[in-house]
């Protein structure tokens, strides 16, 4: 029903919903241990509230969306290992039958942590790991220690294969900048050397692109941005009035509240907030509509839309 109420909205350039989210993220901390450029958790540079995601307020929200979830990120900023519980909300999640994934920077996989990882039933870990040497490593991910990574991750997958089980599957996401491009090859054969199942080279998203950035790499493949000349860029993707997030799914941040998509990181479109309201009254309100309506006839005036790669 979703995907139909989306092209017959494409279509009449109504806003219409049929059904509720198949995909959520949901955000256990804005906490972080690393400090990254391009980061609101990394920058400490977040305008709205920070904190950890209550255990009953996640309880409420899993209890709604049960009968029609089917994929559940436990992710939107910060290090989710860094949340008391993390493992406890992923394992609430698995006992719904929801598809559970997560984002880390895999500081904290070690003797103590593995286990329950595995015995939670989460179903993808994807790790950040933007550099095959500490140099270039931390030159991003900056505090952080890639010998810790590369342990952790082996420890994870070799207990993993040696108890027989298929999940958690690991994915390393490579963040493609102007910084480390020159180690794809080496991050290649780290993959390969500790048995990661999925690499994937992921487009740095970079707030004030328009004047340029040493973070885009000379390698235009892997750059959501293009030069149009006297040292100015624009975005790679046409903006097009569309976009399939926002009747497939939702982020909900660590306080509650519902936000169109990733990419509103300080929540300044807040749709309504789930510690007072359900979620299919949210999913279904107006200003909900209007959103969505601005969408289908001008969604360059959406501030966030500018610098999306959707």
């Amino acid at each position: 029903m979703l995907f139909g109420s989306f092209y017959f909205s494409r279509w009449t350039k109504q806003a219409r919903i049929m059904g509720l989210p198949v995909a959520m993220s949901i955000e256990p901390t804005t906490g972080c241990n690393l400090r990254c450029p391009e980061c609101p958790s990394g920058l400490r540079s977040f305008t709205r509230p920070t904190g950890m995601l209550d255990q009953e307020l996640y309880k409420k929200i899993i209890k709604e969306s049960a009968g029609h979830l089917s994929y559940l990120h436990l992710y939107f900023q910060g290090e989710p290992f860094l949340h008391p519980e993390f493992l406890e909300l992923v394992k609430m999640a698995d006992q719904h039958k929801i598809f559970t994934a997560t984002s880390t920077n895999a500081h904290f996989l070690n003797e103590k942590t593995v286990p329950r990882i595995l015995d939670s039933g989460l179903k993808q870990l994807i790790v950040s790991v933007d550099g095959a040497s500490q140099g270039v490593y931390e030159n991003y991910r900056i505090g952080g220690n890639l010998e810790r990574v590369k342990s952790g991750v082996q420890l994870l997958i070799e207990s993993r294969n040696k108890a027989g089980k298929k999940f958690p599957q690991v994915i390393f996401q490579f963040l493609v900048t102007g910084k480390n491009e020159h180690e794809i090859t080496a991050i290649k054969a780290l993959s390969r050397n500790l048995g990661v199942d999925e690499l994937q080279f992921k487009t740095a998203q970079i707030y004030n692109y328009e004047d340029g950035s040493e973070l885009i790499p000379s390698n235009l493949k892997y750059s959501r941005y293009l030069p149009v000349g006297n040292g100015k860029w624009k975005i790679r993707k046409e903006i097009r009035n569309k976009c399939w997030r926002m009747w497939q799914g939702a982020v909900v941040t660590w306080d509650g509240d519902i936000v169109p998509c990733c990419f509103d990181k300080d929540a300044n479109h807040k749709m309504g907030n789930l510690q007072n309201s359900s979620l299919d009254k949210i999913w279904n309100n107006p200003k909900y509509g209007r959103f969505r309506a601005q969408l289908l006839q001008n969604r360059s005036e959406i501030e966030i839309c500018r610098n999306c790669s959707e």
